[in-house]
């Protein structure tokens, strides 16, 4: 199992078990998918923090500029 299953797994079935402590089968359901959600923001958060900076955007040229750069009259 992937490191990123087994940790999804983990949160999902602890915040299940949870809910099931504290409000039976519904509390179950609910904790499992407040453990899925909360699991799919913290891999956002952490994508986003570890990916650095973006690359400054680069302008681009209309296409009239383009071919009259072309023919040499640019």
């Amino acid at each position: 199992m992937a490191p990123g299953c087994a940790t999804l797994t983990v949160l999902a079935a602890g915040y299940a078990w949870l809910g099931f402590v504290v409000e039976g089968v519904p509390g179950a359901l609910v904790g499992c998918a407040a453990g899925l959600v909360l699991s799919g923001l913290l891999h956002l958060l952490l994508d986003w923090a570890v990916s650095g900076p973006r690359p400054a955007r680069r302008t681009v040229r209309g296409a009239a500029e383009v071919r009259a750069r072309i023919r040499g009259r640019g």
